[in-house]
């Protein structure tokens, strides 16, 4: 049994809907597929293309991420549309909470992102004007720390596992993982781009690898003895044909091998 790994669909856009129907039909039959969020804001969408995935491998599993809870022109909260989103991966048969699948665990963890995320001081925060999220997104009055919410929800599943674990998240659980801000075209990520809680969580459930998304930044490199990917949908030149996943555990003795896509 194989797990892969690809985040930031964004299938709202027709082009990435066609590229993801590329996928064989066959081909991943027994094979899991971890999509660390940001499938899409439109829930019909998101239900066709989670109804897609479910139907080509044996297990998927998702986290959603922040263009999931856009709440545009309607009267319900960011936090009410996280639960119908839930609600949509229960019926079409996606997993958002932990199972044992093969001879690895897979851990979902929910979560959002904080400016003390930013803890070089140097996301720029004028650049955050035009961030969506500021204008999409509606929390209730009590909620508090919104990335601490979310990070709440995880309780029971922050435990040890009697087997490896594969964790995954849509933001960014560790500050090495975002480049500086010199090397960036949007100066203001580091403000939006993750939560150090997510990282307290990981070192309790100690996991062999760790699946993000959300910065659309390629990543995969072993930090502290956990294999951090990010593997973001991509069309660009030279990317393998159909979506690229990215194959993240094939057993226990093989978890470092040299990354591998479909």
């Amino acid at each position: 049994m194989r797990i892969y790994a690809i985040s930031d669909l964004h299938t709202d856009f027709r082009e990435n809907r066609q590229a993801l129907e590329r996928i064989g039909a066959t081909g991943h039959r027994d094979d899991v597929l971890i999509v660390a969020g940001d499938v899409a804001d439109s829930e019909t969408v998101l239900r066709e293309t989670l109804e897609l995935l479910a139907g080509r491998f044996r297990e998927v599993f998702f986290v959603p991420g922040n263009h999931e809870l856009w709440v545009r022109g309607e009267p319900r909260d960011s936090m009410e549309k996280f639960q119908s989103v839930l609600r949509i991966c229960d019926q079409v048969g996606v997993r958002t909470s932990p199972a044992r699948v093969g001879d690895a665990w897979i851990v979902p963890l929910f979560s959002w992102y904080d400016p003390s995320f930013d803890v070089n001081g140097e996301g720029a925060e004028d650049e955050l004007e035009a961030w969506a999220d500021r204008y999409f997104t509606r929390w209730p009055a009590n909620l508090g720390r919104v990335d601490q919410a979310f990070l709440r929800m995880n309780g029971p599943h922050v435990r040890p596992y009697d087997a490896p674990v594969v964790t995954f998240s849509h933001f960014v659980p560790r500050p090495e993982l975002v480049p500086s801000v010199k090397y960036l075209r949007f100066r203001g990520l580091p403000l939006v781009a993750g939560s150090l809680g997510i990282e307290e969580q990981i070192r309790v459930i100690q996991p062999r690898v760790h699946v993000f998304g959300h910065t659309h930044i390629p990543e995969d490199r072993v930090l502290d003895g956990v294999r951090y990917v990010q593997n973001h949908f991509s069309r660009g030149a030279g990317t393998p044909p159909g979506a690229p996943l990215k194959l993240v555990w094939t057993g226990v003795d093989d978890v470092f091998d040299p990354p591998m896509f479909c």
